[in-house]
Protein backbone atom coordinates (compact mmCIF):
# COMPACT_ATOMS: atom_id res chain seq x y z
CA UNK A 1 0.00 0.00 0.00
CA UNK A 2 1.17 3.57 -0.94
CA UNK A 3 1.78 5.30 2.75
CA UNK A 4 2.83 8.56 3.48
CA UNK A 5 6.72 8.82 4.25
CA UNK A 6 7.39 8.88 8.06
CA UNK A 7 8.27 13.29 7.97
CA UNK A 8 4.90 13.60 6.24
CA UNK A 9 3.45 11.43 8.86
CA UNK A 10 5.37 13.22 11.91
CA UNK A 11 3.40 16.07 11.10
CA UNK A 12 0.28 14.79 10.50
CA UNK A 13 -2.49 14.50 13.19
CA UNK A 14 -4.10 11.50 11.19
CA UNK A 15 -1.23 9.98 9.76
CA UNK A 16 0.83 9.83 12.34
CA UNK A 17 -1.09 6.67 14.05
CA UNK A 18 -1.47 4.84 10.80
CA UNK A 19 0.78 2.00 12.33
CA UNK A 20 1.60 -1.02 10.43
CA UNK A 21 0.36 -4.33 11.54
CA UNK A 22 -0.14 -7.90 10.07
CA UNK A 23 -3.47 -9.04 9.27
CA UNK A 24 -4.38 -12.33 11.02
CA UNK A 25 -5.31 -15.12 9.41
CA UNK A 26 -8.10 -15.88 10.88
CA UNK A 27 -9.37 -12.40 11.08
CA UNK A 28 -9.42 -11.99 6.91
CA UNK A 29 -10.99 -15.07 6.53
CA UNK A 30 -13.86 -14.22 9.21
CA UNK A 31 -14.13 -10.72 6.58
CA UNK A 32 -14.50 -12.95 3.47
CA UNK A 33 -16.54 -15.32 5.24
CA UNK A 34 -19.00 -11.91 6.07
CA UNK A 35 -18.79 -12.84 9.47
CA UNK A 36 -16.74 -9.79 11.15
CA UNK A 37 -18.86 -7.66 13.23
CA UNK A 38 -17.86 -4.28 14.05
CA UNK A 39 -18.28 -2.84 17.19
CA UNK A 40 -17.66 0.99 17.59
CA UNK A 41 -17.24 3.36 20.11
CA UNK A 42 -17.04 6.93 20.48
CA UNK A 43 -13.52 7.19 19.57
CA UNK A 44 -14.58 6.59 15.71
CA UNK A 45 -16.84 9.43 15.81
CA UNK A 46 -17.51 13.07 17.50
CA UNK A 47 -15.49 12.31 20.84
CA UNK A 48 -11.69 12.01 18.48
CA UNK A 49 -9.33 14.14 19.65
CA UNK A 50 -8.77 14.92 15.84
CA UNK A 51 -12.59 16.23 15.86
CA UNK A 52 -13.39 18.78 18.88
CA UNK A 53 -10.64 20.13 21.25
CA UNK A 54 -12.41 18.14 24.11
CA UNK A 55 -14.91 15.36 24.40
CA UNK A 56 -18.29 15.72 25.68
CA UNK A 57 -17.09 13.61 29.02
CA UNK A 58 -14.62 16.65 29.66
CA UNK A 59 -16.97 19.81 29.12
CA UNK A 60 -19.41 18.01 31.25
CA UNK A 61 -16.59 17.51 34.40
CA UNK A 62 -15.55 21.24 33.77
CA UNK A 63 -18.89 22.29 34.28
CA UNK A 64 -19.71 20.10 36.92
CA UNK A 65 -16.22 21.39 38.45
CA UNK A 66 -14.53 17.63 38.50
CA UNK A 67 -11.71 16.42 37.33
CA UNK A 68 -11.67 13.81 34.07
CA UNK A 69 -8.87 12.31 35.77
CA UNK A 70 -10.46 11.14 39.16
CA UNK A 71 -12.29 8.85 36.54
CA UNK A 72 -15.68 8.81 37.63
CA UNK A 73 -18.04 6.95 34.70
CA UNK A 74 -19.15 8.43 32.17
CA UNK A 75 -23.07 7.96 33.22
CA UNK A 76 -22.77 9.10 36.69
CA UNK A 77 -21.17 12.58 35.53
CA UNK A 78 -24.59 12.90 32.85
CA UNK A 79 -26.70 11.96 35.71
CA UNK A 80 -25.02 14.42 37.93
CA UNK A 81 -25.61 17.00 35.22
CA UNK A 82 -29.45 16.59 35.03
CA UNK A 83 -29.73 16.78 38.35
CA UNK A 84 -27.25 20.05 39.07
CA UNK A 85 -27.82 21.55 35.71
CA UNK A 86 -30.36 21.75 32.98
CA UNK A 87 -32.00 18.47 33.58
CA UNK A 88 -32.44 15.81 31.21
CA UNK A 89 -33.90 17.57 27.89
CA UNK A 90 -30.95 20.35 28.41
CA UNK A 91 -28.41 17.62 27.99
CA UNK A 92 -30.11 15.62 24.98
CA UNK A 93 -30.08 19.79 23.88
CA UNK A 94 -26.25 19.76 24.36
CA UNK A 95 -25.46 16.18 22.43
CA UNK A 96 -27.80 17.48 19.59
CA UNK A 97 -25.78 20.73 19.29
CA UNK A 98 -22.34 19.05 19.09
CA UNK A 99 -23.41 16.64 16.32
CA UNK A 100 -25.66 19.75 14.35
CA UNK A 101 -21.54 21.65 14.73
CA UNK A 102 -20.43 19.25 12.68
CA UNK A 103 -22.96 18.84 10.29
CA UNK A 104 -22.49 22.61 9.65
CA UNK A 105 -18.59 22.86 9.27
CA UNK A 106 -18.02 20.26 5.40
CA UNK A 107 -14.33 20.09 6.74
CA UNK A 108 -14.95 19.08 10.02
CA UNK A 109 -17.12 16.60 9.47
CA UNK A 110 -15.60 15.10 6.59
CA UNK A 111 -13.03 14.77 9.17
CA UNK A 112 -15.47 13.57 11.54
CA UNK A 113 -16.89 10.72 9.49
CA UNK A 114 -13.50 9.10 7.73
CA UNK A 115 -14.02 6.13 9.25
CA UNK A 116 -17.42 5.65 8.12
CA UNK A 117 -16.58 6.32 4.74
CA UNK A 118 -13.71 3.42 4.67
CA UNK A 119 -16.14 1.06 6.07
CA UNK A 120 -18.84 1.48 3.19
CA UNK A 121 -15.66 0.31 0.73
CA UNK A 122 -15.75 -3.04 2.60
CA UNK A 123 -18.74 -5.07 1.33
CA UNK A 124 -17.88 -8.03 3.44
CA UNK A 125 -19.19 -6.14 6.48
CA UNK A 126 -22.56 -6.18 6.90
CA UNK A 127 -23.28 -5.83 10.60
CA UNK A 128 -22.12 -3.11 12.99
CA UNK A 129 -22.87 -2.74 16.87
CA UNK A 130 -22.36 0.62 18.04
CA UNK A 131 -22.67 2.70 21.35
CA UNK A 132 -22.58 5.79 19.35
CA UNK A 133 -25.83 8.31 19.26
CA UNK A 134 -25.01 9.90 15.79
CA UNK A 135 -26.06 8.59 12.53
CA UNK A 136 -23.21 8.48 10.41
CA UNK A 137 -23.57 4.51 10.13
CA UNK A 138 -26.57 5.59 8.85
CA UNK A 139 -25.52 8.27 6.08
CA UNK A 140 -22.26 7.37 5.04
CA UNK A 141 -22.86 3.26 5.36
CA UNK A 142 -26.37 3.38 4.18
CA UNK A 143 -26.82 0.84 7.07
CA UNK A 144 -30.38 0.53 8.45
CA UNK A 145 -30.39 1.14 12.00
CA UNK A 146 -31.81 -0.95 14.75
CA UNK A 147 -33.15 0.59 17.70
CA UNK A 148 -35.89 -0.42 19.09
CA UNK A 149 -37.14 -4.11 20.19
CA UNK A 150 -39.93 -4.18 17.34
CA UNK A 151 -37.37 -3.31 15.07
CA UNK A 152 -35.22 -6.90 15.32
CA UNK A 153 -38.04 -9.07 13.18
CA UNK A 154 -36.23 -7.61 10.36
CA UNK A 155 -32.88 -7.89 11.18
CA UNK A 156 -32.07 -10.42 8.84
CA UNK A 157 -32.92 -8.44 5.48
CA UNK A 158 -29.88 -8.89 3.27
CA UNK A 159 -28.31 -5.09 3.77
CA UNK A 160 -25.83 -3.51 5.86
CA UNK A 161 -27.28 -2.61 9.46
CA UNK A 162 -26.09 -1.00 12.54
CA UNK A 163 -27.49 -2.47 16.22
CA UNK A 164 -27.77 0.91 18.21
CA UNK A 165 -27.32 -0.06 21.97
CA UNK A 166 -27.38 3.73 23.12
CA UNK A 167 -30.66 4.89 20.67
CA UNK A 168 -30.40 7.33 17.91
CA UNK A 169 -29.87 10.68 17.63
CA UNK A 170 -32.97 10.29 15.14
CA UNK A 171 -35.24 9.00 18.28
CA UNK A 172 -34.26 10.96 20.96
CA UNK A 173 -36.19 9.21 23.35
CA UNK A 174 -34.36 6.10 22.91
CA UNK A 175 -30.90 7.93 23.84
CA UNK A 176 -28.93 5.94 26.67
CA UNK A 177 -26.59 8.29 28.41
CA UNK A 178 -27.08 8.24 31.93
CA UNK A 179 -26.52 5.73 34.72
CA UNK A 180 -30.49 5.19 35.31
CA UNK A 181 -30.52 4.77 31.41
CA UNK A 182 -27.53 2.56 30.96
CA UNK A 183 -29.03 0.53 34.07
CA UNK A 184 -31.92 -0.08 32.19
CA UNK A 185 -30.56 -0.90 29.05
CA UNK A 186 -28.44 -3.86 30.31
CA UNK A 187 -31.29 -5.00 32.21
CA UNK A 188 -32.66 -4.94 28.97
CA UNK A 189 -30.41 -6.97 27.02
CA UNK A 190 -30.07 -9.93 29.41
CA UNK A 191 -33.93 -10.47 28.17
CA UNK A 192 -34.92 -8.53 25.15
CA UNK A 193 -34.61 -9.15 21.30
CA UNK A 194 -32.25 -6.69 20.99
CA UNK A 195 -29.54 -8.78 23.93
CA UNK A 196 -30.81 -12.40 22.02
CA UNK A 197 -29.52 -10.86 18.35
CA UNK A 198 -26.39 -9.24 20.05
CA UNK A 199 -25.98 -13.14 21.94
CA UNK A 200 -26.03 -14.75 18.33
CA UNK A 201 -23.64 -12.58 16.73
CA UNK A 202 -21.12 -12.95 19.87
CA UNK A 203 -21.19 -16.34 19.33
CA UNK A 204 -20.92 -16.80 16.00
CA UNK A 205 -19.32 -13.64 14.51
CA UNK A 206 -15.58 -12.89 14.64
CA UNK A 207 -15.46 -9.47 16.85
CA UNK A 208 -13.40 -6.40 16.32
CA UNK A 209 -14.10 -3.73 19.05
CA UNK A 210 -12.79 0.38 17.62
CA UNK A 211 -13.00 3.31 19.50
CA UNK A 212 -12.98 2.08 22.32
CA UNK A 213 -9.94 2.69 25.30
CA UNK A 214 -9.58 0.61 28.23
CA UNK A 215 -11.37 2.79 31.00
CA UNK A 216 -13.99 3.40 28.77
CA UNK A 217 -17.45 2.42 30.32
CA UNK A 218 -19.39 1.35 27.05
CA UNK A 219 -16.70 -0.95 26.14
CA UNK A 220 -16.52 -2.12 30.27
CA UNK A 221 -19.65 -2.73 30.70
CA UNK A 222 -20.49 -4.26 26.50
CA UNK A 223 -17.44 -6.80 27.04
CA UNK A 224 -18.42 -7.94 29.89
CA UNK A 225 -21.82 -8.68 28.86
CA UNK A 226 -19.94 -10.58 26.17
CA UNK A 227 -17.95 -12.75 28.30
CA UNK A 228 -20.60 -13.41 30.83
CA UNK A 229 -23.09 -14.67 27.67
CA UNK A 230 -20.46 -17.26 25.52
CA UNK A 231 -17.40 -17.54 28.14
CA UNK A 232 -15.12 -19.85 26.44
CA UNK A 233 -17.31 -20.58 23.19
CA UNK A 234 -17.00 -17.34 21.71
CA UNK A 235 -13.87 -16.52 18.94
CA UNK A 236 -10.95 -14.66 20.26
CA UNK A 237 -11.65 -10.88 19.73
CA UNK A 238 -9.71 -8.24 18.86
CA UNK A 239 -9.45 -5.02 19.41
CA UNK A 240 -8.09 -2.11 17.27
CA UNK A 241 -6.39 0.40 19.61
CA UNK A 242 -3.77 3.13 20.28
CA UNK A 243 -3.36 1.95 23.57
CA UNK A 244 -0.35 0.31 24.13
CA UNK A 245 0.37 1.05 28.10
CA UNK A 246 -2.66 -1.39 28.59
CA UNK A 247 -1.12 -4.19 26.28
CA UNK A 248 -0.81 -6.69 29.20
CA UNK A 249 -4.41 -6.09 30.49
CA UNK A 250 -5.97 -6.38 26.71
CA UNK A 251 -4.70 -9.72 26.99
CA UNK A 252 -5.45 -10.29 30.29
CA UNK A 253 -9.31 -9.91 29.31
CA UNK A 254 -8.61 -12.47 25.80
CA UNK A 255 -8.39 -9.43 24.30
CA UNK A 256 -5.88 -9.52 20.77
CA UNK A 257 -4.80 -5.96 20.14
CA UNK A 258 -3.96 -4.41 16.83
CA UNK A 259 -2.31 -1.23 17.84
CA UNK A 260 -3.52 1.29 15.01
CA UNK A 261 -5.60 3.54 13.63
CA UNK A 262 -9.69 2.42 13.10
CA UNK A 263 -9.41 4.01 9.81
CA UNK A 264 -5.86 2.95 8.27
CA UNK A 265 -7.26 -0.72 9.96
CA UNK A 266 -10.00 -0.72 7.60
CA UNK A 267 -7.81 0.36 4.80
CA UNK A 268 -5.49 -2.68 5.14
CA UNK A 269 -8.86 -4.47 5.31
CA UNK A 270 -9.78 -2.79 1.42
CA UNK A 271 -5.87 -3.47 0.25
CA UNK A 272 -6.42 -7.49 1.61
CA UNK A 273 -9.50 -7.88 -0.35
CA UNK A 274 -8.17 -6.17 -3.12
CA UNK A 275 -5.06 -8.42 -3.31
CA UNK A 276 -7.55 -11.76 -2.96
CA UNK A 277 -9.89 -10.32 -6.16
CA UNK A 278 -12.79 -10.14 -3.66
CA UNK A 279 -13.04 -6.33 -4.38
CA UNK A 280 -12.97 -3.95 -6.93
CA UNK A 281 -10.31 -0.78 -6.94
CA UNK A 282 -11.44 3.42 -7.16
CA UNK A 283 -9.97 2.70 -10.99
CA UNK A 284 -12.97 0.96 -11.42
CA UNK A 285 -15.51 3.42 -9.95
CA UNK A 286 -13.46 5.89 -12.12
CA UNK A 287 -13.88 4.24 -15.20
CA UNK A 288 -17.52 3.64 -14.83
CA UNK A 289 -17.80 7.43 -14.04
CA UNK A 290 -16.61 8.88 -17.15
CA UNK A 291 -17.95 6.20 -19.23
CA UNK A 292 -21.00 6.94 -17.84
CA UNK A 293 -20.84 10.65 -19.28
CA UNK A 294 -19.71 9.39 -22.45
CA UNK A 295 -22.53 7.20 -23.21
CA UNK A 296 -25.41 9.57 -21.82
CA UNK A 297 -23.27 12.37 -24.30
CA UNK A 298 -23.62 9.56 -27.59
CA UNK A 299 -27.28 8.94 -26.62
CA UNK A 300 -28.44 12.33 -26.31
CA UNK A 301 -26.56 12.85 -29.40
CA UNK A 302 -27.79 9.32 -31.34
CA UNK A 303 -31.44 10.22 -30.06
CA UNK A 304 -31.25 14.10 -31.77
CA UNK A 305 -30.06 12.43 -35.32
CA UNK A 306 -32.23 9.23 -35.85
CA UNK A 307 -35.67 9.31 -37.23
CA UNK A 308 -37.80 6.68 -35.41
CA UNK A 309 -40.40 6.17 -38.96
CA UNK A 310 -37.34 5.40 -41.35
CA UNK A 311 -35.45 3.31 -38.97
CA UNK A 312 -37.60 1.49 -36.69
CA UNK A 313 -34.68 -0.54 -35.49
CA UNK A 314 -32.67 2.46 -34.01
CA UNK A 315 -35.63 1.61 -31.24
CA UNK A 316 -33.18 -1.45 -30.04
CA UNK A 317 -30.33 0.47 -29.58
CA UNK A 318 -31.71 3.18 -27.69
CA UNK A 319 -33.14 1.03 -25.68
CA UNK A 320 -29.75 -0.59 -25.51
CA UNK A 321 -28.20 2.51 -24.20
CA UNK A 322 -31.07 2.95 -21.20
CA UNK A 323 -29.62 -0.32 -20.18
CA UNK A 324 -25.94 0.91 -19.92
CA UNK A 325 -26.89 3.87 -18.72
CA UNK A 326 -29.39 2.24 -16.03
CA UNK A 327 -26.60 0.15 -15.12
CA UNK A 328 -23.94 2.45 -14.48
CA UNK A 329 -25.85 4.59 -12.34
CA UNK A 330 -27.24 1.86 -10.31
CA UNK A 331 -23.35 0.64 -9.34
CA UNK A 332 -22.76 4.29 -8.24
CA UNK A 333 -25.12 4.68 -6.19
CA UNK A 334 -25.01 1.66 -4.17
CA UNK A 335 -21.26 1.99 -3.68
CA UNK A 336 -21.81 3.52 -0.10
CA UNK A 337 -23.86 0.26 0.47
CA UNK A 338 -20.96 -2.00 -0.13
CA UNK A 339 -23.04 -3.86 -2.68
CA UNK A 340 -21.37 -2.74 -5.60
CA UNK A 341 -17.93 -3.22 -5.21
CA UNK A 342 -18.69 -7.09 -4.44
CA UNK A 343 -16.92 -8.90 -7.77
CA UNK A 344 -18.76 -12.18 -6.64
CA UNK A 345 -21.96 -10.45 -6.80
CA UNK A 346 -21.64 -8.83 -9.53
CA UNK A 347 -21.05 -12.16 -11.23
CA UNK A 348 -24.16 -13.40 -9.86
CA UNK A 349 -26.01 -10.45 -11.17
CA UNK A 350 -24.24 -11.52 -15.19
CA UNK A 351 -25.33 -14.98 -14.54
CA UNK A 352 -29.37 -13.82 -13.45
CA UNK A 353 -29.55 -11.00 -16.27
CA UNK A 354 -28.20 -13.96 -19.19
CA UNK A 355 -30.81 -15.95 -17.73
CA UNK A 356 -33.62 -13.27 -18.16
CA UNK A 357 -32.12 -12.27 -21.52
CA UNK A 358 -33.04 -16.16 -22.89
CA UNK A 359 -36.48 -15.25 -21.32
CA UNK A 360 -36.95 -12.56 -22.84
CA UNK A 361 -35.69 -13.88 -26.53
CA UNK A 362 -37.75 -16.59 -26.09
CA UNK A 363 -40.95 -14.26 -25.42
CA UNK A 364 -39.65 -12.29 -28.23
CA UNK A 365 -39.84 -9.50 -26.39
CA UNK A 366 -37.08 -7.79 -28.27
CA UNK A 367 -37.44 -4.20 -26.96
CA UNK A 368 -36.29 -5.84 -22.96
CA UNK A 369 -33.86 -7.77 -24.71
CA UNK A 370 -32.34 -4.85 -25.86
CA UNK A 371 -32.14 -3.44 -23.00
CA UNK A 372 -30.98 -6.42 -20.30
CA UNK A 373 -28.23 -7.03 -22.97
CA UNK A 374 -27.32 -3.29 -22.42
CA UNK A 375 -27.71 -3.88 -18.61
CA UNK A 376 -25.89 -6.63 -19.10
CA UNK A 377 -22.86 -5.06 -20.24
CA UNK A 378 -22.62 -2.47 -18.07
CA UNK A 379 -21.77 -5.12 -15.47
CA UNK A 380 -18.85 -6.87 -17.69
CA UNK A 381 -17.89 -3.24 -18.05
CA UNK A 382 -17.42 -2.82 -14.59
CA UNK A 383 -14.99 -5.69 -14.33
CA UNK A 384 -13.25 -5.92 -16.96
CA UNK A 385 -9.74 -4.89 -17.27
CA UNK A 386 -8.30 -1.67 -18.60
CA UNK A 387 -7.59 -2.48 -22.10
CA UNK A 388 -10.62 -4.61 -22.21
CA UNK A 389 -12.56 -1.23 -21.76
CA UNK A 390 -11.46 0.19 -24.34
CA UNK A 391 -13.67 -1.18 -27.04
CA UNK A 392 -16.44 -1.19 -24.77
CA UNK A 393 -20.00 -1.70 -27.25
CA UNK A 394 -21.73 1.38 -27.12
CA UNK A 395 -24.21 0.59 -29.72
CA UNK A 396 -26.51 -2.81 -30.88
CA UNK A 397 -27.97 -3.54 -33.93
CA UNK A 398 -30.12 -6.40 -32.14
CA UNK A 399 -31.26 -8.07 -35.64
CA UNK A 400 -27.76 -8.55 -36.45
CA UNK A 401 -26.58 -9.36 -32.99
CA UNK A 402 -23.63 -6.49 -33.76
CA UNK A 403 -22.46 -4.77 -30.77
CA UNK A 404 -20.35 -2.20 -32.14
CA UNK A 405 -18.31 0.78 -30.14
CA UNK A 406 -19.25 4.04 -32.57
CA UNK A 407 -22.06 5.44 -34.12
CA UNK A 408 -20.64 5.83 -37.32
CA UNK A 409 -20.18 2.11 -37.31
CA UNK A 410 -23.93 1.84 -35.83
CA UNK A 411 -25.35 3.76 -39.19
CA UNK A 412 -22.88 1.27 -41.50
CA UNK A 413 -24.35 -1.91 -39.60
CA UNK A 414 -27.77 -0.28 -40.48
CA UNK A 415 -27.60 -0.13 -43.87
CA UNK A 416 -27.24 -4.20 -44.29
CA UNK A 417 -30.44 -5.53 -45.39
CA UNK A 418 -29.22 -9.62 -45.85
CA UNK A 419 -29.28 -11.86 -42.54
CA UNK A 420 -31.37 -9.72 -40.77
CA UNK A 421 -33.75 -11.77 -38.17
CA UNK A 422 -37.39 -11.04 -39.69
CA UNK A 423 -39.40 -10.97 -36.18
CA UNK A 424 -37.30 -8.50 -34.77
CA UNK A 425 -37.22 -6.14 -37.58
CA UNK A 426 -40.66 -7.07 -37.66
CA UNK A 427 -41.46 -6.20 -34.05
CA UNK A 428 -39.68 -3.12 -34.11
CA UNK A 429 -42.25 -1.72 -37.07
CA UNK A 430 -45.22 -2.48 -34.86
CA UNK A 431 -43.87 -1.19 -31.83
CA UNK A 432 -43.27 2.50 -33.15
CA UNK A 433 -46.81 2.41 -34.60
CA UNK A 434 -47.84 2.47 -30.64
CA UNK A 435 -46.38 6.10 -29.91
CA UNK A 436 -47.97 9.51 -31.98
CA UNK A 437 -45.61 10.46 -34.83
CA UNK A 438 -43.97 13.61 -32.96
CA UNK A 439 -42.57 11.36 -30.57
CA UNK A 440 -38.86 12.80 -30.29
CA UNK A 441 -37.04 9.69 -27.99
CA UNK A 442 -38.62 6.22 -26.71
CA UNK A 443 -37.06 5.33 -23.52
CA UNK A 444 -36.89 1.92 -21.93
CA UNK A 445 -37.89 2.66 -18.18
CA UNK A 446 -36.08 0.43 -15.60
CA UNK A 447 -38.42 -1.91 -15.53
CA UNK A 448 -39.56 -4.83 -16.90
Amino acid sequence: MKKPNDTAKEYCAICKDFHDFVLPKDLFEALVNHELVIFAGAGVSTENKNVFPSTLYEDICEELGYSCNKGMPFSKVMSKYCRKKGGRRELIDRIITRIDYIRSFPQLYSSTVRFHEQLAMVPCITEIVTTNWDDFFEIECHATPFVYEQDMALWDRPKRKVLKLHGSINNLGSIVVTSEDYEKRYQSLRTGLIGSQLKLLIANRQLVFIGYSFGDEDFNRIYSFVCSQVNDFMKRPYIVTLDKLNDEKWKGLGLEPIYTAGEYFLQVLTHNLKLKGCILSKQSITAVQKELRLVMKEHLHFANNVKLVEQPEVIYCLSYQDGIIHAFEHFLSHIEYGESLCKPKLLRVLESYETLIKKKEDANKWFDVAYLKGYLNGHIFVLASKEERKDFPRYLDLSLNNELHTFDEYIDSLSISEGRTKSITGYASRFIKKFPPKTQVIQHTPFL
